[in-house]
């Protein structure tokens, strides 16, 4: 999740960056929609009921809450307690009612105004007026009214003794009871399945209207002096819900023995036969019945604003948007999401938009954008922004899906032309053309999921790490929960400092981190100093956060660690991974008095185990302290000339530069690039295996995923071998001819004699690409990913579970991370969160869906999910920043123009810009805490660690005493299984087998060590 300043706010405060840069509030719409909010919220100051911002924030809590829920069902007693002093008055034979039940009457009527007053005409905000003239708000009155105030000025305190009509206001309160008791129900999605949610509901009504009906069977036949309510005979309220039963299922001799009685009954009649088939009839066959979506339609209103959600959907991918869109952290008050789809919605969510929470806010639309009258009634031509998500259906090309994005682009771009239009692409040619239109807000599948997946075989976890800065879904556990979240991160603190804490604790008190834009304290106080000085005074300074890039530039490029190539000048845009907002904020509130770290203001003693030192730029402190003097470097500057690759390029526009690696020529044709064998190359490193099942992985733009493992940045390039039972076409080759190192192997996965030409047992990573397909219905959506998980299973089977972790995939539904998972967790190697290895269980399918985020095939970064970008595409809504920074750390090393949309203006020439890399602790920091570490290497080389990739020791051989891992052989080395760990604890004990995740511009390379 990410924070920013805006303009809105005072200079030294600090706002979410989940959200427009131009927007008033954390979490607000764009400028011009908070402009017309504040214009209609101005007006309505002097409203006698509040602020509707107020109003709304507290509307949402009481739907969404257990506080709300607990409301709900204490409403639902005191119905059936009022209506059960009615029933009990009947049976009482003298013309007085008790004083205890005159006043249990009045108790539950007042209780019954205030919730009609509060939650119903208070909270009702800009649809109050629709409110009042609802049936609730009928019924309300119709059962308060008679007790108060009527009851206070009329003899015996009720209407009851006597002939009088008003006796017909009596039997109204059970529908008082059926409409407190539906709204217990509605809330219950969560334990009951749709069918049984639905039975509950048509019971609830039937037995209310029994009840309702008793009552009025027993009114009209003691209306006719004959009988009275001191000699009610045989009509008992009873006796006459018995008889009103009886004319249900019999339907012979009506009951009744007067003209007015027989009339009801007859009413009662047809009652029955109209409502009791037809909720039999949802019941028993829910998708059988009438479709109210078609017909339905959004009235926009000048209080609230919406966004329409439309594409290529599912129940699935519309339950994480919701859930998304509307998380707490966004403060997204007062606005609607209307669910724009060309297909009914599922069973699981009609039930889920029957929650008070999303019934508020949601309405669902079964229609199609680029029909205007579904358009309209969508209401898009006032939406402040669309969504259109992609997904391919069934077993077409990704171009295909492109194409129908491209329709509904265009149609979006002429229904609403002032809309902000936010769209998904599988490849990235079509984004250009999206581009065109105006439509900046683009996110291209492919790119991002197969970058991130290249990125993941250099450094373990990355795709992780990102998610955990770019995302605001979180453990099921902890989503809603409001300030509880924060009593649970400061629970897991505590256990951590106890030294009690498990890898869950450490591993979610890392993603509990989010980053945060801040403007840099004044000149007086930072002035002069470099960067990594100020990275280091944060550190100490300002609760341990940390300073990971500047915004250079008018535009406020993002440049990452740009080390003691940029020195501060004071008000300077700066972003900071941090805990909570004001921990940020004590950045631009610093002392001017601040001194530099004790790392950086001692010298380090040499010793026997010291790493040899290289020549490395050296800062000088600026202030009334002495000369800094810098620690003995652990980095070897290594240069590209040692591998005869061209001269680092020059970044300028316009000018496109080839990334080669040495003494490789490239293939024409992909003919010219096959092997039959990996022997015949004698390859001196080990090769990365991409596995690819599906001609149509080759269309997915594979040049993403090869890009990462050819940048400039790298200091070692692994040859590429991929495995596939069909070559590419030459026009799709020629999208990654370019890059050197690239062979194709011809078989068929699953045959191991295949897997041997490929050299998989001993791959440095195996990456699967191209088996998933796409689904429309929730079954088959679960299963779409069978094909990818079965080959994972062959391939892990095949090379052991020791090298099980250098398995790398992508997947398309998030919940098949778990069965990922489960071929990892069956060698014993990750514990489950209650220390235990068996399989985490969960309650059901949407918490299944949702903790993904702890399954330890994604801790690891083993999988990713390009599900996972719908959350990017909503977070982008909120702030467009997150493009950049996601862009900064995949793309910053390579310097194609096709990179060049991600990152903006080009950087000054003689600013570093760094990329992220995972790298083994040296010897000297085993044992260290991660606060020495952190200072150490900034004041050595301009490295900076920003968490850790914390492997299993036990993944070390059990044959000998286990050591760090620097100083096994890289070839011997046991492959990096753990989870990420970002920013953390100071105190934080560094162990030989973690792996450092440090920002520098080259891939660190530590000096060997020292003889005695």
């Amino acid at each position: 999740m990410l924070v920013i300043p805006t303009s809105d706010t005072h200079p030294m405060e600090l706002q979410p960056l989940q959200r427009h840069p131009d927007a008033s509030r954390y979490g607000s719409v764009p400028e011009s929609v908070v402009s017309s909010a504040k214009t209609a919220s101005n007006g309505s100051q002097l409203n006698i009921f509040g602020n509707a911002r107020d109003i709304e924030r507290i509307s949402r809590h009481l739907d969404n809450g257990n506080l709300g829920a607990a409301i709900d069902s204490f409403m639902a007693f005191v119905s059936v307690v009022f209506a059960g002093t009615y029933v009990a008055n009947t049976y009482i034979p003298y013309n007085d009612m008790p004083h205890s039940i005159w006043v249990v009457e009045v108790i539950c009527a007042t209780l019954f105004t205030l919730d009609f007053a509060y939650r119903g005409v208070y909270l009702s905000a800009s649809r109050r007026k629709e409110f009042l003239f609802s049936m609730p708000a009928l019924v309300s009155l119709v059962v308060i009214l008679p007790v108060l105030p009527a009851s206070f000025f009329i003899r015996y305190h009720t209407f009851w003794y006597g002939e009088s009509w008003w006796r017909f206001v009596y039997p109204v309160r059970f529908a008082m009871c059926y409409l407190t008791g539906k709204a217990v129900l509605s809330r219950c999605h969560a334990y009951l399945n749709p069918v049984r949610q639905f039975a509950f509901l048509c019971y609830l009504q039937i037995t209310c209207i029994l009840l309702g009906a008793a009552g009025i069977i027993q009114i009209a036949e003691t209306m006719d002096g004959t009988l009275s309510v001191k000699n009610l005979g045989e009509w008992t309220f009873f006796n006459s819900f018995f008889n009103s039963v009886m004319t249900f299922v019999t339907i012979d001799k009506p009951p009744s023995e007067n003209n007015l009685s027989k009339m009801f009954v007859g009413v009662l009649v047809c009652i029955f036969i109209l409502v009791i088939p037809y909720q039999i009839s949802n019941v028993m066959d829910l998708s059988n019945s009438v479709s109210a979506y078609e017909e339905a339609s959004y009235k926009p209103s000048s209080k609230s604003h919406h966004v329409v959600l439309c594409g290529d959907l599912t129940a699935s991918r519309i339950s994480h948007f919701f859930h998304e869109i509307f998380h707490n952290d966004h403060d997204f008050v007062g606005v609607h999401v209307i669910v724009l789809s060309e297909d009914p919605p599922a069973t699981s969510l009609k039930a889920l938009l029957l929650d008070p929470f999303f019934a508020k806010r949601v309405w669902f639309i079964q229609g199609s954008l680029l029909d205007i009258d579904d358009a309209k009634r969508a209401a898009c031509d006032s939406a402040d922004a669309i969504f259109i998500l992609t997904n391919r259906k069934g077993d077409e090309e990704f171009s295909v899906s492109d194409h129908r994005t491209l329709m509904r682009v265009l149609a979006a771009k002429r229904q609403a032309p002032k809309a902000r239009i936010f769209a998904q692409l599988h490849r990235s040619i079509h984004c250009q053309l999206v581009r065109d239109m105006g439509v900046q807000n683009v996110l291209c599948l492919s790119e991002v999921a197969l970058s991130l997946l290249g990125q993941n075989c250099i450094c373990p976890g990355f795709s992780t790490f990102m998610y955990s800065l770019t995302s605001t879904s979180s453990f099921d556990d902890d989503n809603d929960e409001g300030l509880g979240s924060d009593a649970k991160r400061s629970n897991r603190t505590q256990a951590i400092d106890n030294g009690e804490g498990s890898w869950v604790d450490r591993y979610l008190l890392g993603a509990s981190h989010e980053v945060y834009v801040v403007e840099l304290p004044p000149a007086s106080v930072i002035a002069g100093k470099t960067f990594s000085e100020l990275a280091s005074l944060a550190y100490s300074h300002c609760h341990g956060i940390i300073v990971f890039a500047v915004g250079d530039g008018p535009r406020g490029k993002v440049i990452l660690n740009p080390g003691d190539t940029y020195t501060c000048v004071g008000g300077e845009t700066a972003y900071v991974i941090a805990q909570t907002q004001a921990d940020a904020s004590a950045l631009t509130e610093m002392s001017p008095n601040v001194s530099m770290p004790l790392a950086w203001r001692e010298m380090q003693v040499s010793s026997p185990s010291s790493l040899v030192r290289s020549e490395t730029g050296s800062s000088d402190g600026r202030g009334a302290e002495a000369s800094l003097k810098r620690h003995q470097a652990r980095f070897v500057h290594w240069q590209f000339g040692d591998y005869e690759t061209p001269e680092p390029e020059k970044e300028s526009e316009g000018e496109e530069v080839d990334e080669k690696a040495p003494n490789k020529k490239t293939s024409k044709t992909a003919e010219d690039a096959v092997i039959h064998d990996v022997d015949e190359l004698g390859f001196g490193v080990a090769p990365i295996v991409i596995c690819v099942t599906t001609e149509t992985a080759f269309s997915n733009d594979l040049e993403h995923l090869i890009g990462p493992l050819r940048t400039r940045s790298l200091k070692q390039y692994h040859p590429i071998v991929i495995l596939t039972a069909k070559l590419p076409d030459d026009d799709i080759y020629d999208g990654f001819s370019h890059f050197p190192g690239v062979y194709f192997v011809i078989g068929d996965p699953y045959r191991h004699k295949s897997l041997n030409r490929a050299g998989i047992s001993d791959a440095h990573r195996v990456i699967i690409l191209g088996t998933s397909t796409s689904a429309s219905d929730n079954d088959s959506e679960l299963l779409q990913d069978a094909e990818s998980i079965a080959l994972h299973k062959f391939i892990t089977s095949f090379i052991g579970t020791r090298k099980a972790p250098r398995v790398i995939m992508e997947v398309r539904s998030r919940a098949s991370v778990h069965f990922v998972a489960q071929n990892l967790l069956a060698n014993g190697w990750f514990s489950g969160p209650d220390g235990g290895n068996e399989l985490t269980m969960f309650s059901s399918s949407e918490t299944f869906s949702r903790n993904f985020f702890l399954s330890p095939a994604f801790t690891s970064g083993l999988t990713y999910s390009t599900s996972l970008c719908d959350s990017l595409l909503i977070n982008q809504f909120f702030n467009g920043r997150i493009k950049n920074i996601l862009g900064e750390f995949m793309f910053t090393s390579r310097a194609s123009d096709a990179w060049a949309h991600l990152r903006g203006d080009k950087s000054k020439p003689e600013l570093h810009r760094s990329s992220l890399f995972a790298v083994e602790v040296p010897l000297d920091f085993v044992g260290r805490s991660f606060e020495y570490v952190f200072h150490y290497l900034l004041s050595s080389d301009d490295i900076l660690v920003i968490g850790l990739y914390r492997c299993h020791p036990y993944m070390n051989s059990m044959d000998e005493e286990p050591k760090p891992r620097i100083e096994v052989p890289e070839k011997e080395r046991s492959v990096p299984f753990g989870y990420v760990y970002v920013n953390p604890q100071p105190f934080e004990v560094v162990t030989g087998d973690d792996l450092l995740y440090v920002l520098s511009d080259k891939q660190p390379c530590w000096a060997e060590t020292q003889t005695a």
